[in-house]
C-alpha cells in the first residue's frame, strides 16, 4: 500500500506507479508530441463545422459528397480544410458513412492530426478498419492521448495479438494502467471507471484545496467533484466544485462532504451502476477496490454511454 503523504493531494494515477500528469492518460511535452506527430499547418480554407451539419446537427449529405469528391481527386489540403475542425463524434460519423476505399483515403489524410477520441465513437467494424490503416505505432500513440477509461475500452476491442503489439509499443506506465483495467470484467465498473480524479486529505481546508486546484499540479483536464479521503485512501465523501467555491477558505473539506456517499465496488455490473446514477441523480461516484481504497471514478458521461448501449 502506498503510504499516506501528509502534505500532498492525491490522484489515483499517482498511487501505484511513478508520477505522471493526469491531464491526459499520459503526459507528453509539446516538443515530444510535435516530433512524434507534427501538427499540420493552419488551412485558411478550413470549413466551419457548422457548415458541415444540417438543421438536425447531423452531417449534411452534400458535405459528405464534397469530402468524397476531394478525396478521390487527391486534394489533401482541401480535405484537411473541410474536416479539420469537425468534432470527434462528427468525424466518427463521417468515417462510418464512407465506403471502405474512401475511408482508407481519409484516414491516410488525417493521420498526422488524428484525434484519438474518434476511436471510441466508431462502430466496431469501422474501428477495426481504421486501426488496420493506422497501424500499431499510431494506435499506441492514440491510446496515450485518451482518458484511461477510453484507452481501456479501445484496447479491449482489439484482438489479443493486436493488443499485444500495441501495448508493446507503449510506455510501461500506460501499459500497466490498461492491463489493470482489462483485468476487470468486461461489463464491470472497473472497466467503466476512469483513473483521472482529484482526491484530497480529509484535514485539508477549502483554501488549501483551491490553491492546489489552481496550481494545476497532478489534476485532470476536466473534473466536476473533489473526493475527500482518509489516511488509507478510502473515500469519505464527495464535494462538488460549486460548494468549494462558495465556502470560506478556513472551512475543512471534511465538513462539506455528504455523509451518505454512494460507493461503487469495482466488480459491480455496469447496468447496476447506471441504475444507481439514475436513482440518486449522481454526477460522479468513487470506485473502490476490495480493501475499500479509492481507485477511480465513474462520471455521468460514462453512464450515458451505458444507457445509450442498452
Amino acid at each position: 500500500m502506498v503510504p499516506w503523504h501528509p502534505n500532498a493531494a492525491f490522484c489515483t494515477l499517482c498511487m501505484s506507479l511513478p508520477l505522471t500528469s493526469t491531464s491526459q492518460f499520459s503526459a507528453m511535452t509539446s516538443s515530444e508530441a510535435t516530433s512524434r506527430h507534427p501538427i499540420g499547418p493552419h488551412h485558411s480554407a478550413r470549413r466551419a463545422t457548422g457548415e458541415a451539419l444540417d438543421e438536425h446537427f447531423e452531417l449534411d449529405p452534400d458535405f459528405v459528397d464534397e469530402v468524397v469528391g476531394a478525396l478521390r481527386a487527391g486534394e489533401k489540403d482541401l480535405v484537411l480544410g473541410m474536416v479539420g475542425e469537425l468534432h470527434y463524434a462528427d468525424m466518427a460519423d463521417l468515417l462510418e458513412r464512407l465506403t471502405t476505399a474512401d475511408r482508407h483515403l481519409l484516414v491516410d489524410v488525417i493521420r498526422d492530426d488524428f484525434n484519438a477520441d474518434v476511436l471510441p465513437e466508431l462502430a466496431a467494424e469501422v474501428r477495426d478498419e481504421v486501426i488496420d490503416v493506422l497501424g500499431f505505432e499510431d494506435i499506441a500513440f492514440a491510446l496515450r492521448e485518451l482518458d484511461s477509461d477510453d484507452a481501456v475500452y479501445v484496447a479491449g476491442k482489439l484482438d489479443p495479438d493486436e493488443r499485444a503489439n500495441v501495448l508493446a509499443r507503449m510506455p510501461a506506465d500506460n501499459r500497466a494502467f490498461i492491463e489493470q483495467g482489462l483485468a476487470y470484467g468486461e461489463h464491470s465498473a472497473g472497466r467503466l471507471m476512469q483513473r483521472e480524479l482529484v482526491a484530497v486529505p480529509n484535514y485539508w481546508t477549502v483554501g488549501e484545496t483551491i490553491d492546489f486546484l489552481r496550481s494545476g499540479r497532478r489534476t485532470p483536464e476536466k473534473f466536476y467533484v473533489v473526493f475527500v479521503v482518509d489516511p488509507r485512501h478510502r473515500p469519505q465523501g464527495v464535494v462538488e466544485l460549486h460548494r468549494i467555491l462558495k465556502s470560506k477558505r478556513p472551512e475543512l473539506m471534511s465538513d462539506l462532504i455528504d455523509p451518505e456517499i454512494d460507493v461503487i465496488p469495482a466488480g459491480m455490473d455496469r447496468e447496476e451502476v447506471a441504475f444507481l446514477f439514475r436513482q440518486r441523480n449522481l454526477t460522479a461516484a468513487p470506485v473502490i477496490d476490495k480493501s475499500g481504497r479509492l481507485i477511480g471514478q465513474i462520471t455521468i458521461d460514462d453512464v450515458v454511454d451505458v444507457i445509450d448501449e442498452a
